[in-house]
């Protein structure tokens, strides 16, 4: 008969589902700090140097909004006649100073309608630069989420690789001890030492891969590659997604990509309607007092100064490049309307996909898994069974468990894509950074 293998012995699969579940740093330090999602999300976006750059940005374009609308500077100009030194000037000011002189202030005036559409262009770039920084924020809160979900994935890896160490350390010593009382086979023993070192190595794999993600997570937080992290704790439910239309409506709402298209063909169109002004000359109002007139009635004089807007092939190219641009800018609106439509389709698509996955692995194939991983073991224990049907379902019931694990991360990644596209519209936190 054998050596008899007993439940007891062997980790059931179940609990290395629930153990992989819990990272190994939360059991062995328990005072070692937790790290949450969301709490993440907001330790990146307040410490982020390159969101806190593009913030800056933005209030700089928007002091800008204050000169837009202004008129220019005054200009003042004085003049001497230098052979009039020494000749009897007709007035009090130039007797005391002993020459003529010419005093002029001038202002120059735009033509109606121009100061409001420089102001409104400008607030229409304190909206790009917004816009800009909103998307860089909508990054970063995917990426974090992204890197996130990765640490906990290889958290549950490892967790699954501990718990297929330990279940193969059991079977080692009953596979040799049917060895060691002839019942048993030496390439059984060497077969089970070889799976062990693979799983050492891969332990080894993912240790490198959790230091790499770290270091990720820590460049978004503007800190050293080394700087702790916490354990990380388990993933968040999915949350749950609206209707197709609904969906599609929120990304169409708030992207901001498709916000600052919005917003540049705005752009575009006000420089265009401040070119077709241009054909209107600008104003420029003089007075002066000019000693060189003897007839002090003549001295003061007042006057305007405009250009004349001849065409001459300019002017014409110049609003014609202006509506070519508003156009182009109108056209890309269009494009990326489309480009946002098809990819919530390919999301959502690989949403749903992911989710009946996800319940096709939870009610049937991991149980079944399970039921065959039981059959192998009490045939085995009864001596009818084959060495290799028990290390392949073995095998298979941590791979599948192992794959759950890696579609529900992808699930959380595709919502996540989803608001990023939004603007974060569909998955909300729960503390707002």
């Amino acid at each position: 008969m054998g050596l008899p293998i007993t439940y007891q012995r062997i980790l059931p699969i179940t609990a290395i589902v629930l153990f992989a579940l819990v990272p190994v740093a939360a059991r062995a330090q328990g005072n070692v700090s937790e790290l949450d999602l969301d709490t993440l999300l907001v330790t990146i976006v307040n410490e982020n140097a390159q969101l806190t750059a593009r913030e800056l940005r933005v209030r700089a374009q928007r002091r800008l909004v204050e000169s837009a609308g202004a008129l220019d500077d005054p200009r003042v100009s004085y003049s001497i006649a230098p052979g009039s030194v020494g000749d009897s000037i007709p007035s009090d000011l130039g007797n005391t100073l002993g020459m003529r002189q010419v005093f002029q202030f001038s202002q120059s005036i735009p033509w109606p309608g121009k100061l409001p559409l420089r102001t409104e262009i400008a607030e229409t770039k304190v909206r790009l630069e917004a816009l800009s920084r909103d998307e860089l924020l909508a990054t970063l809160v995917h990426r974090g989420r992204e890197l996130w979900l990765n640490l906990w994935f290889v958290a549950a890896a490892q967790e699954i690789n501990s718990g297929q160490q330990a279940l193969l350390s059991d079977l080692a010593e009953v596979v040799e001890s049917r060895y060691a009382s002839g019942l048993g086979l030496q390439q059984h023993v060497l077969e089970v030492q070889s799976r062990r070192i693979e799983l050492e190595h891969q332990q080894f794999v993912l240790g490198q891969q959790q230091r790499g993600l770290w270091a990720q997570v820590n460049e978004l937080r503007n800190r050293p590659p080394d700087a702790p992290l916490g354990v990380i704790q388990d993933a968040p439910p999915a949350p749950v997604l609206s209707s197709r239309e609904d969906t599609l409506s929120r990304v169409l709402d708030g992207s901001p990509q498709l916000r600052q298209r919005r917003a540049q063909a705005r752009l575009e169109g006000s420089r265009r309607d401040l070119v077709e002004l241009n054909d209107y000359p600008d104003f420029q109002f003089n007075v002066g007092y000019n000693e060189l007139w003897n007839d002090s009635s003549l001295r003061t004089q007042v006057g305007v100064t405009f250009s004349i807007p001849l065409d001459l092939g300019k002017r014409t190219a110049r609003k014609a490049a202006a509506q070519y641009r508003y156009a182009s800018a109108t056209v890309e609106v269009s494009r990326l309307q489309v480009d946002l439509q098809a990819e919530v389709e390919q999301l959502l698509s690989r949403h749903e996909e992911l989710a009946h996955s996800i319940m096709l692995f939870e009610q049937e194939l991991i149980p079944i898994a399970e039921q065959t991983l039981q059959a192998s073991l009490a045939n085995y224990e009864g001596g009818g069974g084959q060495f290799r049907s028990l290390i392949e379902a073995e095998d298979r019931i941590l791979t599948l468990n192992l794959q759950l694990q890696q579609m529900r991360a992808n699930r959380l990644m595709t919502i996540s894509s989803l608001d990023s596209l939004s603007g974060g519209l569909i998955w909300p936190q729960e503390n707002q950074p």
